[in-house]
């Protein structure tokens, strides 16, 4: 019962549309409990969730709210609770004069660029980047007629790291002269 209240229970802790900067998602994306056996209450079980949050500042309250839904739901039921977290990645977000260096690189290398299918919810460890230097993150495109990323059919198209070469290159040299 504990496991069929907190399924649904933990997506609606997110709020808001990705837009905003107060946005919020919990997915869960794995469960699992028990034995494959009738008449055996099961004695373990396990919720796997992803969190998201567009800054880094919402993710402790996020990651708080979510433990505590947990820990409410397992004490009424009395049951004991463990939880873990993998895979924590940092909010990326780009500096304005790193894009600009980047525009520049894009237009200079004739490359069609855009920002309609932003801000996005790529989880990346890029986000690192950010909080040593300043830094902005591009996506490089193989066409919309491609797979996606992460599809199981998708293969790295070679054609892209020249483009991608050229890019870098120019930038590069466009900060150092």
């Amino acid at each position: 019962l504990a496991i069929s209240e907190l399924m649904p229970a933990l997506p609606a802790l997110g709020r808001g549309s990705f837009a905003d900067d107060d946005f919020s998602m919990v997915t869960v994306t794995h469960a699992e409990m028990g034995e494959a056996v009738f008449g055996i209450a099961p004695a373990h079980a396990e919720v796997w969730a992803t969190l998201r949050t567009r800054r880094d500042e919402r993710m402790a309250d996020l990651c708080a709210a979510a433990q505590a839904l947990a820990a409410e739901i397992a004490g009424r039921h009395g049951l004991a609770l463990s939880s873990d977290y993998h895979e924590i990645f940092v909010a990326s977000v780009n500096a304005p004069d790193a894009v600009a260096h980047l525009r520049r690189a894009l237009d200079e290398e004739s490359v069609v660029h855009g920002e309609e299918a932003l801000p996005m919810r790529a989880s990346e460890d890029f986000g690192l980047f950010g909080h040593s230097a300043k830094s902005a993150m591009f996506f490089l495109g193989a066409g919309e007629r491609y797979p996606a990323l992460h599809n199981p059919d998708y293969d790295f198209p070679d054609d892209l790291i020249p483009i991608g070469s050229r890019i870098f290159m120019r930038t590069a040299r466009n900060l150092l002269g």
